[in-house]
């Protein structure tokens, strides 16, 4: 977003808002949302499409389907030329769009309006454009877009520090944000390396060596030249022998200890989960083959993926940033009936969220499973995974904002819905 977008926002707005007066709209015609994360940047907007009725000369009481697309394309442009984000070294390139008509909703915060013909009155559209701008910490935002008539407008910022909103007007429509230092990127922990010892599995074969070396030499002793000519054979064994059970050497795998286990299981999990931090299907798919290995890998992205996501017509996905892990124990028979691989009887719970809208969406996923942890290479990975139990639960607030008397910095209060519990 550059001057070229302003000049075509300003165009653009000259056609869409003629005969616009002070009063026209209600302050919250345009509410406008940043979701700054450390690997996705989201710029979204709620619009009251009443708001636009004469600028789009929508006649009638009611909006079909031919009048639908129009407005959902004018939402678009506006938002994508209307905004310019700015950040040191990051370019915002706005690949992921979802606009659509939205309706509130007591569980999800909003939901799609499915109706066949809406009432203008009640026309809700709702935009995100999604960019995989990593590690922005600060921003510096230009806001040109408001609704006819709307003479200020609220932007809330939710991010992993503190929600904040920036108050804006048509005469003072720049602010920055800024993330404090004390706010990190999760990044994935240190999983403990495997461990192998080297052991000789030929080593009896050194006591036959001694044995059949001093048998040989009592038989030399005693029978001197006239020692049988199966006393060399035999000396000739005893060399091999020995030389076998020096030679011969075995790696095997050293299993941690049951102390270990729970750290190494939870190491592996929020390795696991971290890659869906991630906006990119590549760098999802590079950061689990880090954790996971064969064809498990394809089936926990699908898996996780799906219980992450807000809305199945690809919305914000739900990050994830604490998992408690209960228990994580080993099977005792495991190590002997797959050799080199470890089960483990693991209950854990992730917990996550993600702001859409101005509602937080918070997901509580449970499950209970038996992992199988193998070494491959050097690396401990997870190669099977049987789900025996899981349960979801979803709970939506949503962060009201105060307007201040006057442009600048808002604190935002938080107030708690009542949860519902459900499936996504």
């Amino acid at each position: 977003m550059n001057v070229r977008n302003s000049i075509a926002f300003a165009l653009f707005a000259l056609f869409c808002a003629p005969g616009a007066s002070p009063g026209q709209a209600a302050e919250d015609s345009v509410r406008g949302f940043l979701a700054v994360e450390p690997f996705e940047v989201r710029l979204e907007a709620i619009v009251k499409v009443s708001a636009y009725r004469q600028s789009w000369r929508l006649e009638g009481e009611t909006i079909d389907s031919v009048q639908k697309q129009v407005i959902l394309d004018n939402v678009a442009t506006l938002l994508a030329s209307g905004v310019n984000l700015s950040a040191p070294d990051t370019t915002f390139d706005f690949t992921g769009r979802s606009v659509r008509f939205i309706q509130p909703d007591a569980e999800k915060g909003y939901a799609s309006d499915e109706r066949q013909e809406i009432p203008v009155d009640e026309a809700l559209v709702g935009i995100t454009l999604a960019s995989g701008a990593a590690n922005v910490r600060e921003l510096e935002v230009e806001w040109l877009w408001f609704a006819p008539g709307q003479e200020r407008l609220v932007v809330e910022i939710a991010s992993r520090g503190k929600p904040s909103a920036r108050y804006v007007t048509p005469q003072s429509n720049r602010f920055s944000w800024s993330l404090p230092d004390t706010v990190t990127a999760p990044n994935l922990l240190e999983v403990p390396a495997v461990k192998r010892e080297t052991f000789s599995p030929m080593r009896y074969l050194l006591a036959l060596a001694i044995l059949l070396a001093v048998f040989a030499s009592v038989e030399v002793i005693r029978k001197k030249q006239k020692s049988p000519a199966w006393v060399g054979w035999m000396v000739i064994a005893a060399v091999a022998c020995g030389f076998l059970s020096f030679k011969i050497k075995v790696e095997r795998v050293q299993f941690p200890a049951a102390d270990d286990i729970e750290p190494l299981t939870y190491a592996l999990l929020r390795n696991i989960y971290h890659a869906f931090d991630f906006r990119e299907e590549t760098a999802i798919y590079d950061t689990l083959e880090k954790s996971v290995s064969g064809p498990l890998l394809e089936d926990i992205y699908v898996e996780i993926r799906s219980s992450l996501e807000l809305e199945n017509n690809g919305g914000p996905r739900v990050k994830v940033y604490e998992i408690a892990l209960r228990e994580a124990k080993a099977e005792d028979h495991t190590a002997e009936e797959d050799g080199d691989s470890l089960t483990v009887l693991a209950n854990w719970a992730t917990i996550g969220e993600v702001t859409h809208w101005g509602h937080t969406h918070e997901r509580t996923n449970r499950y209970e499973a038996r992992m199988m942890i193998s070494p491959v290479n050097s690396d401990w990975k997870v190669t099977g995974l049987d789900l025996l139990n899981e349960e979801r639960v979803q709970k939506v607030s949503r962060s009201i904002t105060a307007p201040p008397a006057a442009p600048g910095p808002v604190e935002t209060k938080e107030e708690k819905q009542p949860a519902e519990a459900g499936k996504p």
